[in-house]
């Protein structure tokens, strides 16, 4: 039976582990909830999932440091893969 203790409940990215032309968004629910994005800085107003970026930056505003958004975090680790 695996152990439960050594397996994590939620995955996340470290800011300023970003490669260069990403960056953190997230809105006052992301930010409140530690489901932050990532955005690239073509992808023309949504971040990598598609969430609409219509808000104000409140993970900049925050200084928030990581990244908790699920499918961000595939979706960057799948595009930045060596």
């Amino acid at each position: 039976m695996e152990n439960q203790s050594e397996t994590p409940t939620a995955k996340t990215i470290k800011k300023h582990t970003l490669q260069e032309n990403y960056y953190i968004f997230g809105n006052k629910g992301s930010v409140w909830s530690n489901e932050c994005h990532i955005a690239k800085s073509d992808l023309s107003g949504r971040t990598m999932c598609s969430t609409p970026m219509l808000s104000s930056n409140w993970a900049r505003i925050e200084n928030v440091q990581e990244i908790g958004c699920q499918e961000c975090i595939e979706l960057y680790l799948a595009a930045t893969k060596k």
